[in-house]
């Protein structure tokens, strides 16, 4: 499994490295770990922290054929070591589409037309 296949095909920005590929139940999961270099206080910016535990938080993308998929992301909670605040660092959610009803519209009444 490359990067390059978690960015371009289900849009995993830098900060996440691959782990594995668990199939089970009918679906695959694609298992992310995050980059030391995530790890910064967005109080101060300081890149001294302490991991307090984590979570994992399974985020499902587009399928692959009729398999569903998912993205298993770690959640790590930390404390800044410098100002005290403690914080998680969130998965990478893809960017949102921008999407209007009129544009919509218009193009669903052109192939009405057609």
């Amino acid at each position: 499994m490359s990067q390059s296949l978690l960015y371009h095909a289900f849009g995993v920005r830098g900060g996440y490295d691959y782990v594995r590929t668990v199939y089970e139940g009918g679906a695959v999961r694609f298992v992310l770990a995050v980059r030391p270099e995530l790890l910064v206080c967005p109080q101060c910016g300081d890149t001294e922290v302490s991991r307090k535990g984590r979570r994992l938080r399974e985020l499902q993308t587009v399928p692959i054929g009729l398999k569903p998929v998912w993205l298993v992301t770690e959640v790590p909670k930390c404390e800044c070591r410098r100002c005290g605040q403690r914080f998680e660092i969130l998965p990478p959610l893809p960017r949102r589409m921008p999407v209007t009803r009129t544009g919509w519209k218009r193009w669903s009444a052109t192939c009405v037309a057609s």
